[in-house]
């Protein structure tokens, strides 16, 4: 009971209430992985790796005509273009699609030969009726 007294007194100051709420820095500045031109690398399967990309910037090789695209924590340092506060940014409405989609693609190696030894295993049931 006196800890409890001893709390409210130390939080409730005359001129002055002090919140309990966390601060948190960048807290209103949106993620890069719920943007649109956010592009997670297939060989990576965090979703929020540091070497994934961003489809907004990027450079076409002329000879080639292959886009290599910039990092997405490099365009969020670079005021000229994201910067920090997400300048470019356009919501992704299609998240958790997106989330799965990745997900898929990159345990696909992994999931493959399982999938085949049951359909081979399916197939040989079917085949002895």
């Amino acid at each position: 009971m006196k800890l409890t007294l001893l709390f409210l007194l130390s939080i409730f100051k005359p001129d002055k209430i002090v919140k309990l709420d966390k601060i948190i820095e960048n807290i209103n500045i949106p993620s890069c992985k719920n943007c649109v031109f956010y592009k997670p690398d297939n060989f990576n399967s965090d979703f929020t790796s540091r070497f994934n990309k961003c489809e907004k910037f990027g450079k076409k090789n002329i000879i080639t005509d292959e886009i290599t695209y910039n990092y997405a924590d490099y365009c969020r340092s670079d005021e000229n273009m994201c910067g920090n506060e997400g300048k470019y940014f356009e919501e992704e409405k299609k998240i958790k699609l997106k989330i799965d989609k990745h997900k898929l693609i990159t345990n696909l190696p992994f999931s493959l030969p399982i999938l085949l030894i049951a359909l081979n295993l399916f197939l040989q049931v079917l085949l002895r009726k």
